[in-house]
């Protein structure tokens, strides 16, 4: 590699930032969020519902298991649980970075090895790298398809970095989980298998039941466990996960004292069903911890590209439609939140009034936005949740009168003043989700004389018309990263309204094209919050979406037998820096 510039300060090697530098200066003994001393010891058991049919998580193949990812194999770099896009030294001890040649270097740890004590090396990189490239996930094929390895010694290997922000390039290769090529070599790489995996992770498999449960036993003498990434984490000695036929049946184990923790998906139940002795006499707490991570905008994306679609008051008009006030309380017994961003739940999101800097921004795209825009924040129509709302039904049907949309006399049915066409409407989806919401909108819009139609399609057939264009509107999430940026150019960038891109709105607006320009140039945090925040206006005033909602909250319902660290991590739930109370009793 190229030597560095020996006027520049010297860069970190044990760390990268994307932006900016690591929070945690070098020779940090522990992550903020952990009890370093945290006591080690007893068993967790966890349930979920399903099954499983491997143990290989890499592979599209198959229902893996969660666990295997998370505890028997190690990365590289360990990202931070408390700063956006940061990680620190873990499988590798050391990280360089070469933009001139485009490459990153990894020196792994000399004490690094394997469950059956072979060491961690380069080539266990290399082929890796390859491995993934041609059989792994496809953000993995992507990442790595020319990662080009190079391996310049029994611990140094080098990888070419993706196109684009080279720091961002080396974090996710830094996200690499590192196989043996030792136990992989010359095996079909995608076979189910419930062979027990070799990792270098602090836990390894001890026992499987084919789809029923696997059980992790904690490694006393893991190679990791002094490093600042693994300190106070990793604290029980033995986890058990095991899968139920249902819900139902894990809660049922739960509530009879023969599992330990379990996330709760149903808020129905969450509010209906717990209340139980276990849950009354604090044999089992009920715990609802914010969500960390962007929930990004979920809900039913126009296309554009249908003419009655077009027109930003027929957008406008069919979103006042859909009372969520109504849904929510009656059908959901309040669990969720609307949408209202792009952004949702990131400081990224235009929730409040623009700011000075961010009107200034605005003014920059005559036209982009209405004047109201200046003033204040967009919401999602309100509706006064009673199910009839007959103020919100009047302005719709003002709007779709101005578009030129009128119910007829003769039926009812809404059609087009110009030639008497009516108004149809189609949802299209993967799954039926969202059908309870749907039908809560569905019964407004009959009410004005449109007759929707919910089309519930296999994936394949989903991604043939989604790439075709052929729908009306689509079920969509968008879930942006911490640091947005090029990514955002698929969703909603002129160039991508093509055939298979990802602009599936059809929004083509070369002012929005210029936002997107300078969201990815965003020299630092500071501007990108502001230029985030400019294109979700853009987005929203748009009406590109009729929003659905998002839950707020993860749901666990657990023994009380565990302890937590005083604080959370700002990324993260905090589950791995759980301890045993029993466990700290006999220290």
């Amino acid at each position: 590699m190229a030597p560095a510039d020996a006027t520049a300060p010297p860069a970190r090697s044990d760390a990268i930032a994307a932006h900016g530098e690591p929070a945690l200066p070098p020779g940090f003994t522990h992550f903020p969020h952990v009890r370093p001393d945290a006591p080690k010891g007893c068993t967790l058991r966890m349930v979920q519902s399903g099954t499983f049919d491997t143990l290989n998580p890499f592979t599209l193949r198959g229902r893996f298991v969660m666990g295997v990812w998370e505890w028997v194999y190690a990365t590289l770099l360990a990202s931070s649980p408390d700063e956006a896009s940061v990680a620190y030294a873990h499988l590798a001890e050391r990280v360089e970075i070469d933009e001139p040649a485009r490459r990153v270097r990894f020196t792994l740890r000399a004490e690094a090895r394997f469950q059956d004590g072979r060491p961690v090396t380069a080539e266990d990189v290399a082929f890796t790298v390859a491995t993934l490239a041609r059989h792994g996930r496809p953000h993995h094929r992507r990442m790595l398809e020319a990662a080009d390895p190079v391996v310049e010694g029994p611990r140094r290997v080098s990888l070419a970095l993706p196109p684009g922000d080279a720091r961002r390039g080396a974090l996710d290769l830094g996200g690499l989980h590192v196989l043996p090529r030792h136990v992989w070599q010359g095996r079909d790489f995608d076979t189910l298998t419930m062979e027990i995996p070799v990792g270098s992770g602090p836990y390894r498999v001890d026992a499987v039941e084919p789809g029923r449960s696997v059980a992790f036993q904690r490694d006393p003498g893991w190679w990791g466990r002094d490093l600042p990434t693994a300190r106070g984490r990793h604290n029980f000695d033995r986890i058990e996960q095991r899968w139920y036929r249902d819900r139902i049946a894990a809660f049922e184990a739960l509530m009879a004292g023969r599992a330990d923790w379990m996330v709760e998906r149903d808020a129905r139940r969450w509010s209906t069903a717990y209340d139980l002795p276990p849950v009354r006499d604090g044999r089992v707490q009920r715990i609802e911890q914010p969500h960390w991570f962007i929930t990004g905008m979920n809900g039913f994306a126009f296309n554009l590209r249908q003419p009655r679609f077009a027109d930003p008051r027929v957008r406008q008009a069919l979103a006042l439609l859909l009372d969520f006030e109504w849904a929510n309380a009656a059908l959901f017994h309040g669990a969720f939140r609307r949408t209202a961003s792009f952004f949702q739940n990131a400081d990224l999101a235009a929730t409040l009034p623009p700011d000075a800097a961010e009107r200034a921004l605005m003014a920059e795209f005559p036209g982009l936005f209405p004047a109201e825009a200046f003033a204040r924040a967009w919401q999602p129509p309100a509706s006064d949740g009673s199910g009839r709302d007959r103020a919100r039904l009047e302005q719709a049907l003002a709007l779709l009168e101005a578009a030129g949309w009128a119910p007829r006399e003769a039926d009812g049915v809404l059609v087009r003043h110009t030639d008497g066409r009516p108004f149809t409407l189609s949802v299209l989806a993967q799954s039926n989700a969202q059908q309870a919401l749907l039908g809560v909108w569905f019964r407004a819009l009959r009410r004005i004389g449109i007759a929707p139609r919910f089309e519930v399609v296999d994936a394949a057939t989903f991604s043939a018309r989604t790439r075709a264009r052929d729908f009306d509107l689509v079920v969509r999430f968008t879930i942006p990263p911490e640091w947005p940026g090029a990514e955002q150019r698929t969703l909603w960038s002129s160039a991508a309204d093509r055939p298979g891109g990802g602009n599936l709105s059809g929004l083509r607006d070369a002012r929005v094209d210029a936002l997107l320009d300078r969201l990815v140039a965003a020299p630092d945090r500071a501007a990108l919050q502001t230029t985030a925040r400019v294109l979700d206006r853009a987005l929203q005033w748009q009406w590109l979406v009729v929003p659905a909602q998002y839950d707020p909250v993860r749901r666990l319902a657990v023994a009380d037998r565990f302890a937590w660290p005083e604080r959370r991590p700002r990324f993260g739930y905090g589950d791995d820096a759980v301890w045993c109370r029993a466990a700290q009793s006999t220290r």
